[in-house]
């Protein structure tokens, strides 16, 4: 008899901002982030088996290595957790670029944490499993409960919100990887004034009002340093007729938001016949998974 096994979707993330407040003693720091989920991501299947194995495929399963991946180390948190071992057949189909700014990893550790739970039909309070999740990244909170969100604290506070308008996005990312670590080593002042976003519903007009008055706090620190990442802000703002454009986390993926289907369309032509060896792909932002 075979087993049962389970197709997932592991979505993209973006920052529609990401403002840095603080840094805490122990290092880490306080922001506040609006974020969302794309309909494009990597595809995870799973099922139980004898043992555990982890094959990767896609087109960027050359840069992971099987024996230290994120979805390794949130099952042996979790085997730890419920002092059980959770033997599971997992096979990541790796479409998103690596260390690009849209929580790849967190996503695909947090669709891993929902399998498993339901799986093995675990009990687990929500205390404890906000402690786990804030404990194998700080993005997979948000990405565990699949909502757009107001993210807040060390990424520890995730206040979903009732409903955001999709929004049609192009994403970009030159193929540079950025490490999230070095780029918070180089923050040396704060937002003072953070976005307050309203938690009732608002129209699209409002919201992109509000995107173009907020921050990416760690844009100008990437853009110092990466020609690469300018050149994709450049090209949003001189040669698109985008709304609103900006660096996803630490980048290095940014993204334009656009009216119509027709004007994102012809700008990803356009930067294709530019760029045709960065990564380049339509979307849409979802409010949920």
């Amino acid at each position: 008899m075979s087993l049962k096994e389970y197709s997932l979707f592991s979505p993209a993330k973006i920052n529609l901002f990401l403002e840095i407040l603080s840094k805490r003693n122990d290092g880490f720091h306080n922001l506040n982030s609006l974020m969302c989920f794309c309909n494009i991501g990597d595809k995870i299947k799973i099922s139980k088996s004898e043992s555990y194995s982890l094959n990767i495929t896609g087109p960027f399963s050359d840069d992971l290595k099987s024996k230290n991946n994120i979805i390794t180390d949130t099952l042996k948190k979790l085997e730890i957790f419920f002092n059980k071992k959770f033997s599971v057949s997992i096979v990541l189909e790796k479409n998103l670029p690596i260390s690009s700014g849209m929580g790849g990893g967190s996503s695909n550790a947090a669709t891993i944490v929902r399998a498993i739970i339901n799986i093995f039909n675990l009990n687990i309070k929500k205390l404890d499993l906000d402690k786990l999740l804030i404990s194998i990244g700080s993005d997979v909170p948000f990405c565990f409960y699949c909502k757009s969100s107001i993210v807040s604290g060390i990424c520890e506070k995730v206040v979903p919100l009732k409903h955001l308008e999709d929004l049609k996005v192009l994403l970009v990312n030159p193929l540079v990887e950025i490490s999230t670590k070095s780029i918070f080593h180089q923050i040396k002042c704060f937002n003072t004034n953070p976005t307050n976003f309203p938690r009732e519903k608002i129209n699209r007009s409002k919201l992109i009002d509000i995107l173009n008055q907020s921050k990416n706090d760690l844009q100008y620190i990437v853009t110092k340093k990466n020609t690469q990442v300018n050149e994709v802000i450049d090209f949003f703002k001189n040669e698109t007729e985008s709304s609103f454009y900006r660096m996803t986390g630490s980048g290095a993926t940014c993204f334009g938001v656009f009216d119509t289907y027709s004007h994102m369309k012809k700008a990803e032509v356009k930067l294709k016949n530019k760029n045709n060896n960065w990564w380049i792909a339509s979307a849409k932002t979802l409010n949920y998974i």
